[in-house]
């Protein structure tokens, strides 16, 4: 694991004490936003930790810090929750992915997404282990069903574009098949970190990734 940084906090300046300024009030919609974030990551861990039986509305809203009413009110049901859960952990690493600014494009990009996917789950487990519950759950909970199949479908198209995008110029096989490819590289790429969070112990994510991203390289290059 990772080990997280050291906050250091500064001593407060005597002139600290002189100035002071009024805190920005949240609108109502910010107020919202900020209470959703907290009750889906609470909701994460819950999953992540203890598994989807054992999530409630109430728990989820105790353990973000706020009354156990507010997740009915915002998601009515435990599926409902659920399904936000699982779009703000795609959400999430979406927006890491972004922030990382990766380069390339084709087949670099390929292999970078990928390593990426598994360091993100390194530096931090737990949205990684919701994940993949929830994906499971999607077998035989009819209700999730849908959002595991979107999310599914989503990072097919996504891997099928980059890999379609590297036969267009020229640095993969004109013989690979975009959808086809992108559905095994998805399911290894799942099958990898799945590995890892059943036995940690036994599993080094980074040899994996190493290996998986050599395997695709190889296999998709012209």
């Amino acid at each position: 694991m990772l080990d997280k940084p050291m906050t250091i906090r500064k001593p407060a300046d005597r002139g600290d004490a002189l100035t002071t300024t009024e805190p920005t009030r949240q609108t109502q919609a910010e107020r919202r936003e900020t209470a959703e974030r907290a009750i889906l990551e609470a909701a994460a861990v819950i999953v992540a930790e203890r598994g989807l039986e054992e999530l409630t509305l109430n728990e989820a809203g105790e353990a973000a810090g706020y009354s156990r009413a507010l997740p009915a009110h915002y998601y009515g049901t435990k599926s409902a929750l659920l399904e936000a859960l699982a779009n703000h952990i795609m959400a999430g690493y979406v927006e890491r992915m972004r922030t990382a600014s990766m380069a390339g494009e084709g087949l670099e990009r390929l292999c970078n997404v990928i390593e990426f996917a598994l360091d993100d789950a390194l530096a931090n487990p737990t949205p990684a282990r919701a994940y993949q519950t929830i994906m499971a759950a999607g077998l035989n909970r009819p209700e999730l069903r849908p959002t595991v199949e979107r999310i599914t479908r989503q990072g097919i198209d996504d891997f099928a574009a980059l890999i379609a995008q590297g036969r267009a110029k020229g640095e993969i096989g004109a013989d690979v098949r975009p959808r086809a490819d992108a559905s095994i590289i998805l399911a290894s790429l799942r099958g990898v970190l799945f590995q890892w969070l059943i036995i940690p112990d036994h599993v080094s994510l980074s040899h994996m990734r190493d290996n998986l991203v050599a395997n695709v390289r190889n296999s998709l290059k012209a």
